[in-house]
């Protein structure tokens, strides 16, 4: 038996909200478990109305929450005291979970959803509601799959602060017409990433078939900065940098699993400059460089083209500045061969009397 932690609105309408609160303490028995509802024991004794006794009732509760295995949210609106309950659980890392007031009359929950509540001090000044992609709510089957991508949003973040919280949830079509967060308004407050681009450490380097017989080349780096570890990988034309959460399939499939729920950034190499990449670009070309050099020792009757802004300086630095220009002004790639030399064209060659090949350090 766990001893739960009811929360529920109870300023306004008190009358009905401890009705409402009694309803939620049931459903907990029902449940198996045991409770605590502060807001049906400390009102008895103190003066909700009193700015200074609501205060002390609030600690109070919290203090008891510390104590709690689980915090259940009942209803369809998160009230302030809520909100704070709630992200007093979140510090403390105990489970959350909302229960809305269709499940508590039992009606059956055939589908669900993510319900997102955000910091008031954000631009989104702690609005909530159901988490949206593409102007769709995102709904479930099952809450092992909400919570699944729960797990993937939260992997996405690239901070020490996250400004929202997820909680998986019934969807009720009739309420939440009302009440949406689309995910593209949240990338800017978790999902931009915030920390020294020059400082990491490479973990592990990979060469491989992913899958579609396509080669890559990816390094796992650790970020001390936010205590977190992304995969950069690179091919010859793009690069893809996820959460360290994406896993190997193991049925066969030779694929990573759920690539496109933790994808980071992806930059292609034709079509932006690199300095597009920001804070990813140092991790980026030290990637492109264990690439490179992997790709023409695997393949030396092959070469590896790239369009010269986005070759690595320590490529860059051993060829002949001249001919980086002319690629440029021609609109042509560089070609990279095996040894990390850079090819010069016969038709340069002819024109310049020279050639100029050089190769990368050791």
């Amino acid at each position: 038996m766990k001893l739960i932690y009811v929360a529920s609105p109870f300023a306004g309408d008190t009358e009905k909200n401890t009705e409402f609160a009694k309803l939620a303490c049931r459903h907990v028995m029902d449940e198996g478990h045991a409770f605590f509802a502060p807001h049906l024991l400390y009102p008895q004794l103190l003066d909700d109305e009193n700015q200074k006794e609501r205060k002390l009732a609030l600690d109070m509760g919290l203090t008891m929450l510390a104590k709690c295995d689980e915090l259940w949210a009942f209803g369809d609106i998160i009230s302030p005291g809520m909100k704070e309950e709630i992200d007093y659980a979140r510090q403390m890392c105990i489970p959350r979970r909302i229960v809305t007031t269709e499940q508590i009359k039992g009606i059956q929950v055939s589908d669900y959803a993510i319900w997102t509540s955000i910091r008031v001090d954000t631009p989104l000044e702690g609005k909530s509601g159901f988490l949206c992609e593409n102007n769709k709510i995102i709904i479930f089957s099952s809450k092992k799959e909400a919570e699944i991508r729960i797990k993937d949003i939260r992997n996405l973040y690239l901070n020490n602060a996250p400004a929202t919280e997820y909680l998986c949830a019934a969807h009720l079509p009739e309420y939440s017409s009302r009440h949406r967060i689309h995910l593209e308004d949240l990338r800017e407050l978790d999902m931009y990433p915030i920390f020294n681009p020059e400082k990491f450490e490479v973990e592990n380097q990979v060469y491989g078939n992913t899958g579609g017989n396509c080669m890559v080349g990816t390094v796992r780096f650790y970020l001390p900065d936010i205590n977190k570890s992304v995969w950069v990988n690179c091919n010859k034309e793009c690069a893809l940098i996820t959460s360290a959460d994406i896993i190997w399939n193991e049925d066969g499939s030779e694929s990573w699993e759920r690539p496109e729920q933790v994808n980071l950034y992806t930059v292609f190499f034709e079509q932006e400059i690199p300095q597009a990449a920001a804070s990813w670009l140092p991790m980026i070309h030290k990637t492109l460089e264990y690439t490179i050099e992997q790709e023409t020792k695997c393949f030396p009757g092959n070469s590896f083209m790239l369009p010269v802004s986005w070759l690595p300086e320590s490529i860059k630095e051993n060829v002949n500045p001249e001919y980086l220009e002319w690629l440029c002004a021609e609109g042509k790639k560089a070609r990279i061969v095996h040894g990390g030399n850079i090819e010069t064209e016969t038709w340069y060659q002819q024109k310049n009397h020279s050639t100029f090949e050089m190769s990368v350090p050791n």
